[in-house]
């Protein structure tokens, strides 16, 4: 198999990089006497600006199998200084709440499930397999994070990085996960780890295999009520908890499943009556590509203790309306010294690289 060449550093990096070469070479200069300017109280330091959220020039290796393991770890890294690094090329000011667009979430949603509706999906047999190919990341585990020295923090298991899977159509055979260590996927020769899927049960609030997705309602007032967890005749509360987890279901199954064209379509239009939803203009995904999302606030694809103080961001191509992704933003500031993500940052992101049914584990689409 050939071996795809290195993905390019996003716009902006090269320069933090050169700025960070020459900051360490000035700190060396300072610590060896042949200046003193780090002694002269009387000028006024640079100030100091948290790093942006990156996407690494490497991914690595995913942690197989961890759900909830944490541990604490004692840093010594400081914050960097050097302003805007990148990742995929963003800025803070592109990533702020001000990005809102003009169009509204019905309208985007309602082109996007038009755009559903005409997808065609072959004949599916049982003994087949749903294959995806994503890419996670999750500020956590980002191997460029940067702490403030004697700052503690907690790391738990996220996952990160290219993951490949093949997952049972009816969930009676077993399938196949591959978690990359370099990131190259299924372009590249690199290292994986590879685990077995064991035999699915269907699950109980959101569905675990492609038999049980079509299974959901392909009408949008059925599919609404399915969001709200409804039962016959019973209309929704109105609290702002249930529309975030009515949304929260609607991000799970898109960056999850395979869904049916009517599915899909009927799924896009239940979510454009979630109250709280608004469009932001230039969102990117884990993968660095681009487009237009459908978010909400306080609302993320895993729970977190500072969900209140971020948004979810549905990402589709504005070119093709096709999902790709969903990205969890920061849009409050550092709350305090040990607080490294800033007002436009990353939390995590889930970039649907690819997907599509196939005879067997292994093979691509």
């Amino acid at each position: 198999m050939s071996t795809i060449p290195e993905k390019d550093l996003p716009p902006g990096r090269h320069r933090v990089l050169r700025e960070h070469l020459m900051r360490e070479i000035t700190n060396e200069t300072s610590d060896t006497g042949e200046t003193d300017k780090a002694h002269d109280t009387s000028e006024t330091p640079p100030p100091v600006r948290p790093p942006l959220w990156r996407r690494p020039a490497f991914v690595a290796p995913a942690l197989a199998g961890a759900l909830s393991v944490a541990v604490v770890l004692g840093v010594t890294v400081t914050r960097d200084a050097t302003g805007p690094s990148a990742g995929p090329g963003i800025a803070s000011s592109d990533r702020t709440p001000d990005t809102m667009s003009r169009q509204s979430p019905a309208e985007v949603l309602e082109r996007i499930a038009r755009a559903a509706e005409k997808e065609r999906l072959p004949r599916v047999r049982d003994n087949q397999f749903v294959y995806s190919e994503v890419e996670n990341y999750h500020w956590k585990m980002d191997p460029g994070l940067r702490i403030p020295d004697g700052c503690l923090m907690t790391q738990e298991g996220h996952p990160y990085g290219v993951e490949q899977s093949w997952k049972s159509v009816d969930g009676q055979s077993e399938g196949l996960r591959r978690e990359h260590a370099d990131g190259k996927g299924s372009g590249g020769d690199g290292d994986y780890v590879e685990n077995t899927i064991a035999r699915q049960l269907p699950g109980k609030t959101m569905p675990e295999y492609f038999r049980q997705v079509e299974e959901l309602p392909t009408d949008p007032e059925g599919m609404y009520r399915w969001l709200y967890g409804l039962e016959p005749g019973e209309r929704a509360s109105g609290k702002r908890a249930a529309d975030v987890g009515a949304y929260e279901k609607v991000a799970t199954l898109l960056t999850g499943q395979l869904l049916p064209p009517k599915t899909a379509a009927a799924l896009y239009r239940a979510a454009a009556r979630i109250p709280g939803l608004f469009v932001v203009d230039g969102a990117r995904d884990a993968a660095g590509r681009q487009g237009v999302a459908v978010a909400m606030k306080g609302a993320s694809l895993s729970w977190t203790p500072d969900r209140v103080g971020a948004r979810s961001e549905l990402i589709f191509d504005e070119k093709t309306d096709k999902f790709l992704g969903e990205s969890t933003v920061r849009i409050t500031g550092p709350k305090n010294e040990c607080d490294v993500l800033d007002k436009g940052d990353l939390v995590e992101s889930v970039a649907v690289v690819d997907r599509g049914i196939v005879d067997e584990t292994g093979r691509l689409p």
